[in-house]
């Protein structure tokens, strides 16, 4: 592979691709050809990009440029094209016949795509263009968030994946998940899987709280950063939608029903309220008489917005209390053994999360530490792995899945008994993402 000097982002104006161009201009020190529709949005690309990480010294070397003047002779001088034009083969593909046409032997092509097949993507190019051709999917926002899943198809050159791998790892500071060609690819996978089952569970229990309920159930003393329904709106449930709706249409795993997106979520996307971008979704803000801001959430049995409900449940209150002093082996512990509805909920997530995850090894990951690590680092959620070591360890872990009637995974059902199952300690401390 040859030393990355020059790199063009195609959709720089986007916040994806400002932040990721920056990534690559601050850390990287690569000169980067911002293209976008017309120079007007490349230049506020520009202004994103120096934004996201706060300094201007960048500045010099990013270069504005439409898709129209400037393509071909900005992919020709190019080691790396990164390509975040919108998520569909309609508009992927004719730029990337484009880029074929421009592109040097030896050049690296990427996409950003959150489930689209990257070997379909790829056939726009000859053969040494497939070899280099590859998955670069950069979490948003790429400065907060470091997970890079690469994802490989059956053309890739291995020593090429690997030297790339290197680069994003050591140069650019991702944190790199070597995912197969698979819908979703890791972390998207696990985590709307439970996102949206969760979802589909919060109608199910509509009158006992709903969407709030759920997300005090899986709140963070479950060892996540931000519960999974608020996760959804600040992702945008249009981009759920898509995920889920891919995920269902193109997988046929166990999960395979927890991908069915529920109709209340269709119901807010047609309003248009699509979630914090468009000022509400399954929750808004707004303001009472007094002018004190307050949090509502959708209900939706009645198709309105009320106040967020407190939930004072017994169990969570314990377990918050042992995760402040640390113990949090103490908290899962506190879980197993608690009575109630909410309690029988909170351990199949768990459950679920820990089945799920560890289930994609083979298929979309090679090793368990890959999906431990597109969670912990995509989705600031405690990796599975982990899961498993505080809920006493592997036979522990079996027995929760196996009451909640879930797959034990094969690499759970192999583990060596009395031996950590969590190996990502030195790179992913996963006590930081429990909240208590």
């Amino acid at each position: 592979m040859r030393e990355i000097k020059t790199v063009t982002v195609l959709g720089a104006n986007g916040t994806m691709g400002a932040g990721s161009a920056a990534i690559v201009a601050s850390f990287g020190k690569a000169k980067v050809h911002m293209l976008a529709r017309d120079i007007s949005k490349a230049k506020e690309g520009i202004e994103k990009a120096i934004g996201s990480v706060k300094t201007d010294t960048i500045r010099p070397r990013l270069i504005p440029g439409s898709y129209d003047a400037d393509l071909e002779k900005a992919v020709a001088e190019s080691d790396w094209v990164f390509e975040l034009v919108a998520e569909s083969y309609e508009v992927k593909e004719p730029i990337n016949k484009r880029i074929a046409s421009s592109r040097r032997p030896g050049t690296i092509v990427s996409t950003v795509s959150s489930g689209l097949s990257i070997e379909r993507l790829s056939k726009a190019f000859d053969e040494d263009g497939q070899k280099h051709y590859f998955g670069t999917h950069f979490f948003n926002p790429p400065y907060k968030m470091i997970l890079c899943e690469l994802v490989s198809h059956k053309g890739s050159d291995k020593k090429v994946l690997k030297q790339l791998g290197e680069y994003l790892d050591k140069v650019l500071g991702r944190a790199v998940v070597y995912t197969n060609d698979t819908p979703a690819f890791a972390g998207n996978r696990i985590g709307f899987q439970l996102i949206n089952e969760v979802a589909q569970i919060a109608e199910k229990y509509s009158d006992k709280g709903g969407i709030a309920l759920m997300d005090a159930i899986m709140s963070g003393y479950t060892g996540r950063a931000m519960a999974p329904l608020d996760t959804a709106d600040f992702v945008g449930l249009d981009v759920h939608k898509a995920i889920v709706d891919n995920l269902y249409e193109m997988t046929k795993d166990a999960a395979h029903s927890t991908f069915k997106m529920p109709g209340y979520f269709q119901k807010l996307i047609d309003k248009g309220d699509l979630g914090r971008k468009a000022g509400g979704g399954l929750y808004k803000m707004s303001k009472t008489p007094d002018g004190k801001k307050e949090k509502l959430v959708y209900n939706i049995g009645a198709d309105l917005y009320e106040p967020v409900p407190k939930f004072d449940i017994d169990f969570i209150r314990q377990a918050n209390r042992r995760i402040s002093e640390a113990d949090y082996a103490g908290a899962m512990d506190i879980v197993k053994e608690a009575k109630g509805f909410e309690a029988d909920l909170a351990r199949y997530f768990i459950a679920r999360y820990v089945s799920y995850s560890l289930s994609i090894v083979g298929e979309v990951v090679d090793t368990k530490e890959m999906a431990d690590l597109a969670m912990g680092t995509g989705f600031n959620w405690a990796p599975a792995s982990a899961f498993v070591d505080f809920l006493g360890g592997p036979k522990d872990a079996i027995q929760l899945i196996e009451k909640a009637k879930l797959p034990v995974p094969e690499v759970l059902a192999k583990a060596k008994p009395g031996k950590p199952f969590y190996e990502l300690k030195e790179k992913l401390d996963a006590r930081s993402l429990f909240k208590g």
